[in-house]
């Protein structure tokens, strides 16, 4: 491929996803004159054991379920300290909004619900907790199916289903902790079953600086990280989130001939590791285990990933899983992955040599030393066959314990043997591979005084990611130039 050819896609490419609020749904920004209830407030305190006979104050707090149906156009709902033992869905919906005439339509009307702040100006500790419900697809833990409502800074433990849900447009999910959860943690997809086209779907959701772990189902093969598949729009953005030992994949972006393609979703700032198999040593023959799944059922979608990281994955690190979409790879770092497969793989992007052609920038794959597969127990060398083609920048890919480099942009493949790159002998490049939580063996849970608190120990004040030295790579390391314009090669995610 000569370089005029790739031009033009890297335009294309470097286009995904810049989406804006006017490009999308408007069904909900119609207006309606529709009376508003009286029962509205703009200021809603809750508290576990807040009663829906109450004033929602903070002398008399109204129950939470109660307070997400009662909350006006730009309103905020106050969580007070204290786990929320529920049994019922946390839910809103556009039709109930639009009867009690307060759907938001505007970033100007978004309603906020965080914790309490405390004398230091930090939020109370706020866990809601749905381990009650039975394992069923109803029994959600928070579903937002309507727009602009902007949830933070709690966590969702035990639903029977997804632990938070996002079915509307405009959302924001930022600062929550999901775990235990019989589903995905956070998953977005169409509100109503009879949604059938895309326009109709979730479009222009953030998921901003969240963690989701332990997520496991009976079946071993739901139970994602986060999830935007089978149903979901256009515009949503995972951004400074991490992924780690849930019972599937990391992240899951996948497609089915039925329902047909998604709409491009952007990642960036966002890590997976351990996923496959829970810290408790939960997994079965049906967990995948891939840190970042982007698609399936060879349906083209664009999805692009920035700045992210992929480590001790059962499976792979990055898979394409027969999406023959183009993907955007850029300043992307993937480390021994296939814990479980012995051939598996840091990327494996190129299911379809046919038809695949991807991008990739200043990314690094790079396997070292042993790791251990967590259901046999057994030891076994760290050795990605990396899968790659189309255009490459600036990039290192493993294979055959060696790393092959690409220097300036150019037609890669890695089945073409002039097309791999320059072969190089490369020691550890990176500062640390201490891992951030040690891999739990299958049946053996993790040694508690071992466990870390990774949704807070590895964030800066603000939310956003901060892993140290972790993966960082080494100023010695001839990757610490090789990148374009003489930058580090991978991500950087020690700010």
């Amino acid at each position: 491929m000569k370089l005029a050819k790739i031009i033009p896609l890297v335009i294309l490419i470097g286009g995904l996803c810049s989406c804006s609020p006017s490009d999308g749904p408007t069904s909900s920004s119609v207006a309606t004159s529709i009376s508003q209830d009286p029962n509205l407030k703009s200021e809603i305190y809750v508290s576990p054991n807040g009663l829906a006979t109450n004033q929602g104050t903070k002398e008399s707090p109204l129950d939470i379920i109660n307070a997400f149906k009662n909350l006006k156009q730009g309103g905020k709902i106050i969580l007070l300290e204290g786990t929320y033992s529920l049994s019922s869905t946390v839910q809103v919906t556009r039709d109930d909004e639009r009867l009690k005439g307060c759907l938001a339509t505007s970033e100007e009307e978004m309603k906020l619900v965080e914790p309490e702040k405390d004398s230091q100006g930090n939020y109370v500790d706020v866990t809601l907790d749905f381990s009650r419900m039975a394992w069923a697809s109803t029994n959600r833990g928070v579903s937002l199916d309507s727009d602009y409502w902007h949830i933070k800074g709690f966590k969702v433990v035990g639903a029977g289903d997804n632990g938070v849900y996002i079915g509307g447009n405009y959302n924001i999910v930022e600062d929550i902790e999901a775990y235990d959860n019989r589903d995905t943690g956070i998953q977005l997809g169409r509100s109503a079953s009879n949604m059938n086209d895309i326009s109709e779907w979730p479009s222009y959701n953030t998921i901003l600086n969240c963690t989701s772990h332990d997520n496991h189902d009976p079946t071993g093969e739901d139970s994602d990280g986060f999830a935007c598949k089978l149903t979901t729009g256009v515009g949503n953005v995972f951004d400074g989130c991490i992924a780690y030992n849930n019972v599937d994949d990391g992240w899951d972006l996948y497609t089915k001939g039925d329902s047909g393609p998604i709409g491009s979703v952007l990642i960036k700032d966002c890590i997976a590791f351990n996923n496959g198999i829970t810290s408790y040593g939960v997994g079965t023959s049906n967990s995948d285990g891939n840190g970042f799944k982007l698609g399936g059922e060879t349906i083209a979608v664009q999805h692009k990933i920035i700045n992210s990281i992929a480590f001790n994955n059962m499976a792979s690190g990055f898979t394409d899983n027969s999406n023959p979409g183009t993907l955007y790879f850029e300043n992307c770092t993937a480390f021994n992955n296939g814990t479980r497969d012995s051939d598996g793989l840091n990327f494996s992007t190129c299911r379809d040599t046919a038809t695949t052609i991807n991008f990739y920038k200043n990314c690094l794959s790079y396997s070292t030393g042993d790791v251990t597969n967590p259901i046999t127990g057994q030891v076994h060398i760290a050795n990605s066959k990396d899968e790659y083609k189309g255009t490459v920048s600036h990039s290192a890919f493993y294979n055959s314990l060696s790393n092959l480099y690409i220097g300036e942009i150019q037609e890669a493949d890695y089945s073409v043997s002039n097309l791999r790159g320059e072969n190089m002998e490369v020691s550890n490049p990176f500062v640390s591979v201490d891992v951030l939580q040690i891999q739990s063996l299958k049946d053996q849970p993790i040694d508690e005084s071992k466990r870390v608190d990774v949704h807070h120990e590895f964030r800066n004040s603000d939310g956003s990611i901060n892993i140290g030295d972790f993966l960082k790579v080494k100023s010695d390391s001839p990757f610490y130039t090789l990148g374009e314009n003489n930058s580090p090669l991978g991500a950087n995610l020690s700010k």
